[in-house]
């Protein structure tokens, strides 16, 4: 996906989506977040970017909470 994408501010446009949404999560998943870094450096800048949206603050709290180390 990261070589068949030209993102801009998200994944599809300028507009957040749920395909932004999705690959933020399923990034958090196992082996963490430095390979998916790695592996999908065009996308890295769109998950932090979703990351740090402030409308999504309660549900990364409640379902992905931000521990030290998380990205390892």
């Amino acid at each position: 996906m990261n070589a068949q994408i030209e993102p801009r501010r998200f994944l599809l446009g300028d507009e957040l989506g749920v395909l932004d949404l999705y690959v933020a999560t399923v990034s958090r998943w196992s082996p963490r977040r430095k390979r998916f870094y790695r592996a999908a450096p065009k996308m890295a800048e769109i998950v932090r970017r979703v990351d740090a949206d402030p409308r999504l603050a309660e549900f990364w709290n409640a379902r992905f909470p931000f521990g030290e180390g998380w990205e390892e």
